[in-house]
């Protein structure tokens, strides 16, 4: 049984709270986008072509009446909206950006119909860095869009390349945050992070986290200090493994050189990310994350339609959190981050 059906079946809407219930990774999808990526595909559905068929297709091109009842059944308040992995990362950059621009207007017209309860992420296309940077700028002054979106790698190249980062330069002057949101292994990760049944669960989480890496690595962040990223599912890993990374960080530089950057990979990871919850409303992990990060720095998720709404709302409120920490994951810190 999907998802989507799944979400159906659930009828017991959680107790009113005396918080807004912000969900920060909520994917959507437009006609036009889904027309290209099965062009592209050649119709054939596929982990690097996204859903363009099954059974999340009716909720991602829902922006409208049914996702507000869907929210309004399982208890959300307002939903951050973000177009779908893999994006228009996998097209040539003319229609990359063309769809860019469109998707973004769409997006801006649902949030104006529906300004109470969606925000919303800007479409990213790093093919064009510039045109992505003047898109930014414009869906942030004028469309009122909360920061942009990026599916990871885009065609096997990630954003640690600093021809990309006329991106980050306007989102740090533009005061807003970028999601690095998962997508399919690329070529050189695929051979050992694709495995039927763990692709999702583990290549996705893996090839997100170590792009995160890739960027603390870069110095980008030494570059512009006050930019912020966005990570989903718990920060890809990379709250429970950062103890180990600073502690070969310093060994490795030690034995073999300087680092190109000025502090601790932790350091960048509390200062310069903020994560989500979705896909990973679970007790442990977010326990874990709080403790090593701090609650001013997760956010809801539910990861609609992919995950079970219902669910991820009444497991974050079963969580034993303090009332003041779960103000800020439910509301304040969504509200701080892009500017609600």
């Amino acid at each position: 049984m999907g998802a989507e059906s799944r979400n159906a079946e659930k009828s017991d809407k959680p107790e009113k709270a005396p918080y807004k219930r912000i969900s920060c990774e909520e994917a959507f999808s437009t006609p036009e986008i889904v027309a290209e990526l099965k062009r592209v595909a050649g119709g054939v559905p596929s982990m690097s072509s996204g859903p363009i068929a099954g059974p999340f297709m009716p909720a991602l091109l829902d922006m409208g009446e049914g996702r507000i009842q869907a929210m309004d059944r399982d208890g959300v308040d307002i939903q951050v909206l973000s177009l779908t992995s893999p994006g228009v990362q996998n097209f040539d950059p003319e229609t990359a950006v063309s769809l860019m621009k469109a998707t973004n207007d769409r997006l801006a017209e649902a949030i104006r119909k529906y300004p109470a309860r969606f925000a919303g992420l800007a479409v990213i296309a790093p093919q064009d860095p510039v045109a992505s940077a003047k898109e930014l700028e414009r869906a942030v002054d004028a469309l009122g869009l909360k920061g942009g979106i990026i599916n990871s790698h885009t065609r096997g190249e990630y954003l640690d390349d600093p021809k990309f980062w006329p991106i980050f330069e306007a989102a740090q002057a533009l005061n807003v945050p970028i999601y690095i949101h998962p997508r399919e292994p690329s070529s050189g990760l695929a051979s050992v992070l694709t495995m039927p049944g763990f692709t999702v669960g583990w290549g996705y989480g893996v090839e997100t986290g170590s792009h995160a890496l890739r960027l603390i690595a870069s110095g980008v962040f030494d570059k512009y200090p006050m930019l912020r990223i966005v990570l989903g599912h718990m920060g890809e890993t990379l709250p429970f493994v950062i103890d180990r990374i600073d502690n070969r960080f310093q060994w490795e530089t030690k034995l073999f050189g300087k680092p190109k950057i000025e502090r601790l990979p932790s350091e960048y990871l509390k200062n310069n990310f903020v994560v989500t919850t979705s896909g990973m409303n679970y007790r442990a992990p977010l326990l874990a994350t709080i403790a090593q990060i701090g609650a001013d720095r997760v956010m809801f998720a539910a990861d609609y339609p992919m995950e079970v709404q219902a669910d991820a709302v009444q497991e974050m409120e079963a969580m034993p959190l303090s009332m003041q920490d779960k103000w800020k994951v439910w509301e304040t810190n969504a509200r701080k981050v892009f500017a609600i």
